[in-house]
């Protein structure tokens, strides 16, 4: 049997961590307006990052914290578990057009 590395494994379907940020916002009834006056971002800012345009910055994963009350570690390893799987399904895509 072939050993079989992280690289190798491509995951199936990534989801932004939007999603998770909506579910929670939902489940708490925060509303946008409430991460707004929370980060200090503008409501622009904000809309984006809900729609998936935008990543969790850190000041985004502290600000998520005090209003979802989920620790900001999680924040930020469900972005770059995000990035990582999408770069991992874009280098796979390259080796199978090679």
């Amino acid at each position: 049997m072939m050993k079989q590395y992280a690289n190798d494994m491509t995951p199936g379907d990534v989801f932004h961590p939007c999603e998770t940020i909506l579910d929670e916002m939902e489940a708490c009834g925060v509303k946008q307006v409430d991460l707004v006056r929370a980060t200090g971002y503008n409501k622009s800012s904000i809309s984006l990052l809900l729609k998936g345009d935008r990543g969790i910055t850190i000041p985004i994963a502290i600000a998520l914290e005090k209003v979802l009350q989920i620790k900001a570690e999680f924040w930020i390893r469900l972005q770059k578990n995000y990035e990582l799987n999408r770069e991992l399904i874009e280098l796979k895509k390259h080796k199978n057009a090679s």
